[in-house]
């Protein structure tokens, strides 16, 4: 249901690439707020520009809110159970097995990387990234299936919130490690303008979408 509906809000919303990471976030707060998740989908659009970018979805994703779960998530970028999902029947033991499989997974990327002897290909020249930093960068790229040619520690910029600013620790720790600061501080900057376009962008009139009339839903 909310696939079908969220195009009649947005146009073409569930084609774009970040939908996926979006109908998660809607689901999460669903859960925690106990509101349908097309009313939080609806408040982030309403009255806003979208269709001039070039991912409406991470668009949508940066402007919710971020749910508040007791528990931290599985990686430092992925939020952890809502609160509402604990005490669930169902969903509570499937969210922490699956929680406890991607934990074991960022594990075992660690100690591979711990293990080889080879400098990443990310490292520049003369870099000395430490054991634990090179483990991090390649459990992001690991979950964000980065090529392993691509030179980048942690490939393509990212729209949402949570996985930019884990992204950013990490490009910068790396700077750190061969003292280029000065390019980090560059996309750094970039990135903020593209997120104060972001503002620019929700300040665009729009008309408002229907109110949903369908009961509230949960997941996450």
């Amino acid at each position: 249901m909310l696939d079908s509906r969220a195009d009649q809000i947005v146009p073409e919303l569930t084609s774009e690439p970040s939908w996926p990471t979006l109908r998660a976030h809607l689901l999460a707060l669903a859960a925690e707020t106990d509101e349908h998740p097309l009313l939080h989908l609806q408040a982030a659009a309403a009255g806003r520009e979208l269709h001039t970018v070039g991912d409406m979805a991470a668009v949508l994703d940066w402007r919710l809110p971020e749910p508040a779960p007791i528990d931290p998530g599985p990686l430092p970028w992925l939020p952890g159970i809502p609160d509402a999902l604990h005490d669930h029947p169902v969903w509570d033991q499937y969210l922490a097995k699956r929680a406890e499989l991607i934990a074991d997974l960022a594990a075992h990327v660690r100690r591979d990387a711990n293990e080889d002897s080879t400098p990443p290909v990310w490292a520049k020249p003369g870099s000395q990234p430490s054991v634990a930093l090179i483990g991090e960068v390649e459990v992001w790229r690991a979950a964000n299936a980065i090529d392993r040619k691509d030179h980048r520690p942690t490939g393509a910029g990212q729209l949402q919130t949570a996985a930019a600013l884990w992204q950013h620790h990490l490009d910068r720790s790396v700077a750190e490690c061969s003292d280029d600061l000065s390019r980090l501080d560059a996309r750094a900057r970039q990135a903020g303008r593209k997120h104060r376009g972001h503002e620019d962008q929700q300040r665009m009139p729009q008309p408002l979408a229907a109110r949903p009339s369908s009961p509230p839903g949960a997941g996450w």
